[in-house]
């Protein structure tokens, strides 16, 4: 039980001082200006989401954990003696990266899977708590009927670990409101401004720069946008949508209702 707190403690501590960090980054080269409005938004929106998601967290494992036994574990045991254990690291980062892929451009393609992501597109002030704003039960559904990894590989503690440490340097932080001046390496790994022509409000950006890890996958299906020197577009919806705590529990059925209205009014226009 004290490891268990302990360990607690420790992220809890780690968690805010990355924030911190990400703050003080994010006063001292901001892409936009972030209203307090805004910032507070993200933060419940990333409470009540992280909050509905442990609670149901054990019910996605159990159906998660249903679907693997049914579909058989690990179908693919990677090497992991001496240099083999960097090959088979690599191996998953790419074949998880293309995973994401694949299932961000489905987000935004299938009307009910967008109809939950676009509550993580209608933040109009994009900082690094943006990260964690996602639709609680967009991720449920995912961990419980798509343990795609789960199935493919037999992934030991150790690499999952630092697969998941390699993913948020570039996943996370491509929502960080810093202005880093990456010149033609902007296409080399996730990074703000790459990330960022993906939440523009500008129809020319509209459904490009998918990636989470290596750009080069939009470069290969066709989704790059690659930014110019000075390219931060303003984000968000359109029209841009505030978020209250209630429509951080029932988004989907308030976001298809306002859809719906806009598709009446143009009509009968």
């Amino acid at each position: 039980m004290s490891d268990g707190i302990a360990h607690a403690v420790l992220y809890a501590a780690i968690f805010l001082g990355v924030v911190y960090t990400s703050r003080i980054l994010e006063k001292r080269w901001p892409i936009a200006e972030v209203s307090r409005g805004e910032f507070r938004d993200d933060w419940l929106a990333v409470i009540v989401s992280v909050g509905l998601e442990n609670l149901l967290a054990p019910l996605a494992a159990i159906s998660a954990g249903a679907i693997a036994t049914y579909a058989g574990v690990g179908w693919i045991k990677l090497p992991t003696e001496g240099y083999w254990w960097y090959v088979s690291l690599v191996i998953v980062v790419v074949v998880l990266d293309l995973y994401k892929y694949i299932f961000h451009r489905l987000q935004h393609a299938v009307p009910f899977l967008w109809a939950m992501h676009s509550f993580h597109h209608s933040a109009n002030g994009i900082t690094f708590i943006t990260g964690g704003r996602h639709f609680w039960l967009e991720r449920v559904l995912s961990d419980a009927f798509l343990p795609i990894m789960a199935i493919l590989f037999r992934i030991p503690p150790d690499m999952a670990i630092t697969v998941g440490f390699i993913f948020f340097i570039p996943d996370a932080c491509a929502h960080l409101n810093v202005r880093i001046p990456l010149g033609r390496f902007v296409t080399w790994v996730n990074n703000p401004q790459w990330h960022r022509i993906h939440h523009s409000v500008h129809i020319e950006h509209r459904d490009k720069n998918f990636a989470a890890f290596f750009p080069l996958l939009d470069i290969l299906f066709g989704t790059a946008w690659i930014p110019k020197p000075d390219e931060y577009p303003a984000t968000g919806l359109v029209p841009a949508e505030r978020v209250d705590i209630i429509n951080s529990v029932i988004w989907p059925i308030r976001h298809l209702r306002h859809v719906r209205q806009r598709e009446s009014r143009n009509e009968l226009g």
